[in-house]
């Protein structure tokens, strides 16, 4: 516990002070990494870093349940949509142009700073700036249904790659203190922040079900979602899923491709460097 409450205040507390103090540097994000990632190879010692792909499902707590989802997988619910998927990808814009033709990053890069806009390019902004330029219209559902089945199509070619995000740059480096300080700052009606469920919490019991770690977080995304599905929309984005977070814990919650989200979508992925993708993945 006392390790626990060091991690919290050496990459949490200091961080609600970032205005005032030094920027961070690239030394001490790396260090974040190490500190991040050691906290939870060390709370579960049989779950090898690559097994973080898994979510949850990776967890010695949920070990009763994982021989069901392996059965899932046999015959993935998500199939069928990953299809779908594919015709979408594949179908030529209007000026006989594709999605092939975008200008994308490696999907294990993501989210990219830009320097010259001094701003966060996620993929999701960067497809819809794609069909903007060849004169197609925007997907405005930035959350589900068709951008999430075109995430998970242009993922699922860079599956086994490990997370590189480059956070080199002082810019790069500014918005990782504002994921990082989301990351750690209680909001809502409960007072929770990311890390009390994700870290300190991980592994334990909530409603009958175990909170994920924090690590693996994003690798899977978009996910096909057996709570979504119940009403007919199982794909989610990361964005999405970060509003149903913040609304479980009775904060009113963020816009999508918002600034506070990508921020938190940043600290995340650099939080995962090393680990894998595997897209697309299937959750509760």
């Amino acid at each position: 516990m006392k390790k626990l409450v060091s991690l919290a205040v050496g990459m949490g507390m200091a961080v609600l002070t970032a205005s005032t103090a030094q920027a961070i540097s690239e030394a001490e994000i790396n260090n974040d990494i190490a500190e991040f990632q050691g906290f939870f190879l060390k709370r579960f010692p049989g779950v090898a870093l690559e097994d973080y792909v898994d979510g949850v499902n990776a967890l010695p707590q949920y070990a009763h349940r994982r021989a069901n989802w392996e059965l899932m997988m046999d015959f993935p619910p998500y199939e069928p949509e990953m299809e779908k998927a594919e015709e979408e990808w594949s179908k030529a814009f209007a000026n006989g142009k594709g999605f092939d033709d975008c200008n994308l990053a490696p999907a294990n890069t993501y989210p990219v700073y830009d320097e010259a806009s001094d701003d966060l390019r996620t993929l999701v902004a960067d497809l819809n700036a794609c069909l903007k330029a060849n004169g197609e219209k925007p997907i405005k559902n930035v959350k589900r249904g068709k951008m999430a089945r075109l995430i998970a199509h242009y993922k699922s070619q860079f599956n086994d790659e490990p997370m590189a995000v480059d956070f080199s740059a002082a810019g790069a480096q500014a918005w990782y203190e504002k994921g990082r300080q989301f990351y750690w700052a209680k909001r809502g009606q409960l007072n929770f922040s990311c890390a009390d469920c994700h870290v300190a919490n991980s592994g334990n019991s909530v409603r009958g079900d175990v909170l994920s770690a924090g690590l693996g977080h994003g690798v899977g995304f978009p996910v096909y979602r057996t709570k979504w599905s119940m009403s007919g929309k199982p794909w989610g984005t990361m964005h999405r899923r970060y509003g149903g977070c913040n609304k479980q814990v009775r904060a009113s919650p963020f816009k999508a491709q918002g600034t506070e989200y990508k921020a938190l979508e940043y600290y995340e992925a650099i939080m995962n460097t090393g680990v894998p993708l595997k897209v697309p993945s299937q959750r509760q």
